[in-house]
């Protein structure tokens, strides 16, 4: 704890502790004052000029949020002067570049345009730049609009200091000054991952979501805090959605694993998922495949699984998507016939992923951090820039690699061993291609060395709990069960049920193996999807649907059940 000080706001007595500042002060007292480039977790740049007050004894007006709080500190943050130079403020800004607030996808939202309101900016007594910058929408899921950027840099600050790629800064000075990306490159000429933590903080309608454009306002989404269901690394995320529709996925800071920070895979690609949805029941007949009933589809394996065998040496293949509930279904219904698609081939570390922040040391090994649990690059990335040693063996990425500060041969653990023995604290990330004896030789340096594994499947760690064994890719005979969730089959999948005797695929998204099933029955989507998740780190974690399942899909587990009912009506 801090020395406690003591300060009069805006005549009442607050207090607060020695080193924070005005607006930290403020903010623990429940004092608003209005700021647009601060943003909680960033660096503080004392650039737009919002957050100014006036301090008793104090020449001109300082700004609040790089102003260290001092103790018997007099403090003003509302006066009809403050007012007038905010609105001055504000005014420029908004001559500065093309804020056309009518026509911008942030109205109603924009944090430049509700303090306009605030201060009674009914009109502009500057001349307009009107600048015709070129807008960048050469990346995919977000486009750059240069002429609504106000020049907080809150982009530039979280791109470093939060998602650690440091692709963002600024270039030329004055009113030219630009945000680029590296040395004035397009977006998809950059070193940007599309990680999109710089959407989520920009202040403007500069930096914009593509698909959830015009989509509605902030206030008009039901919003839902659940689970990033894509990869073992779980990172915390809300959902929004309007009329049952998913529109936009938000990292929740200072939550879960990483912080808030997102990979563009959590943020961004199921929102272009083309593959058609399963919404009922299908069953083959003729040779086609024809939506049916649950009831008339539960007299079909009826019938049929006895005659390829029986439901009893019916194997199953279980989605490491599948959540807590559904496995422990499936693993009652399939005891030791059930399997899971992609175990996890790791080891839970000791560690959890924060722990990367305070590291002088990183290795990584066994893993391409831009394929494989990509927001984990942000923290290891955020350890090149604070001057720790990152040092992976063989490749971690094309990205990660630049950042090394050495690059060994993959299975060089004699230079590993020697560079975490002279680190006071070094930590290993290891996944499934780590080299044979890493662990041993992590082991050997001793307990200050902090491990932490990545595994493979988004809830491989939690299934494999359950007492469900990987799958060994052997080729299948008799009758298969296969749990897809909202994955695609992978080519060893479709070879070993070739010759399947009937197979049922459970899937949400129709694909390559539903195609050749005898039926199929729905699943929910990543969105629809509720239960429990534990991740890499051994952490248990909550998935919350979005929205509710479409068409006749039900639970997972309610469906295990119905296969169960299948099997009592045999007996």
């Amino acid at each position: 704890m801090g020395t406690t000080i003591t300060l009069t706001i805006n005549g009442e007595v607050v207090t607060g502790t020695a080193g924070d500042t005005i607006l930290e002060v403020c903010e623990k007292n429940g004092i608003d004052v209005p700021t647009l480039c601060h943003f909680p977790g960033l660096s503080e740049r004392g650039a737009c000029r919002m957050c100014l007050v006036e301090v008793t004894g104090a020449r001109g007006y300082l700004p609040a949020c790089t102003t260290a709080a001092a103790d018997g500190m007099e403090v003003a943050t509302e006066s009809e002067e403050l007012a007038r130079l905010r609105r001055s403020n504000l005014e420029l800004l908004f001559a500065e570049r093309n804020h056309l607030c009518m026509f911008c996808e942030m109205s109603g939202d924009c944090e430049l345009q509700s303090l306009a309101y605030r201060y009674g900016m009914d009109h502009v007594r500057y001349g307009f730049a009107w600048p015709g910058y070129e807008v960048d929408t050469s990346r995919e899921h977000f486009f750059f609009d240069q002429n609504r950027c106000i020049l907080c840099r809150r982009c530039v600050r979280a791109c470093e200091e939060k998602a650690g790629h440091a692709v963002l800064g600024v270039r030329d000075r004055g009113p030219a000054t630009l945000v680029c990306a590296d040395v004035d490159y397009p977006f998809d000429q950059s070193t940007c991952v599309a990680c999109g933590t710089c959407l989520q903080v920009c202040p403007t309608g500069a930096l914009v979501d593509k698909i959830s454009a015009y989509v509605g306002r902030r206030e008009e989404l039901d919003r839902v805090q659940t689970t990033c269901p894509l990869c073992s690394v779980g990172c915390a995320v809300e959902v929004s959605s309007r009329d049952g529709i998913p529109v936009r996925t938000e990292g929740i800071w200072d939550a879960g694993p990483t912080g808030g920070v997102l990979c563009v895979a959590g943020r961004f690609e199921p929102y272009y998922d083309s593959r058609p949805r399963i919404t009922t029941p299908l069953v083959k007949r003729d040779g086609e495949l024809r939506a049916a009933d649950w009831e008339e589809t539960e007299a079909c394996m009826a019938d049929a699984l006895p005659q390829a065998g029986g439901l009893e040496v019916c194997t199953g293949l279980l989605s490491a998507r599948a959540t807590l509930e559904t496995a422990r279904a499936f693993g009652e219904l399939f005891g030791e016939r059930g399997f899971l698609l992609e175990g996890s081939g790791t080891e839970v570390g000791d560690a959890a992923l924060d722990e990367l922040d305070s590291a002088d040391c990183v290795v990584v090994a066994g893993i391409d951090l831009e394929e494989d649990c990509r927001a984990v690059s942000s923290p290891v990335k955020r350890a090149a820039n604070r001057g720790a040693q990152v040092v992976v063996l063989g490749s971690a990425g094309q990205w990660v690699d630049l950042r090394a500060t050495a690059r060994l041969e993959p299975t060089d653990l004699a230079g590993m061993r020697e560079r975490l023995e002279t680190s006071d604290r070094p930590a290993v990330l290891y996944g499934p291609g780590a080299p044979e004896g890493l662990l041993r030789t992590v082991d050997e340096v001793g307990e200050k060395v902090k491990r932490i594994g990545l595994a493979r499947g988004a809830n491989s760690r939690g299934i494999e709990s359950e007492g469900i064994a990987p799958w060994r890719c052997r080729p299948l005979f008799g009758p298969v069960y296969v749990l897809l969730c909202d994955e695609d089959p992978t080519p060893d999948l479709l070879e070993a049920v070739a010759d399947a005797s009937f197979l049922v695929v459970q899937s949400s998204t129709a694909n390559s193996l539903t195609e050749r099933a005898d039926v199929v029955l729905p699943s929910p989507a990543w969105s629809e999807r509720t239960g429990t998740y534990v991740n890499t780190e051994g952490r248990t974690a909550s998935l919350a649907a979005a929205v509710p399942p479409v068409g006749d899909t039900e639970p997972d587990e309610d469906v295990l059940a119905r296969i169960g009912r299948v099997k009592l009506c045999r007996r």
